[in-house]
């Protein structure tokens, strides 16, 4: 059985020393080996995500050196337009 958000994970921690270097503090959308692009806000990377791929699976993650514990629930959240 698949790890869920595996690859996702996988391209933020070969990713990740690039992305705190130039956007610690940010939130970066990927999708598979793809990083999407870089933002200011959770909500603006989770709308994206949505409205790029749809009700499927991707990864927003706050880009940060030391990471804090989170945990995530999908199909719970709707943003508003």
């Amino acid at each position: 059985m698949a790890i869920p958000l595996e690859e996702e994970i996988k391209t933020y921690e070969e990713n990740k020393a690039e992305l705190v270097k130039k956007a610690n503090g940010k939130y970066v959308l990927i999708k598979g080996k793809t990083i999407v692009d870089i933002f200011e806000s959770e909500k603006d990377a989770i709308k994206r995500g949505i409205e790029e791929f749809g009700n499927t699976s991707f990864l927003v993650k706050k880009i940060e050196e030391v990471e804090q514990t989170q945990n995530y629930t999908s199909n719970l959240i709707k943003i508003g337009v």
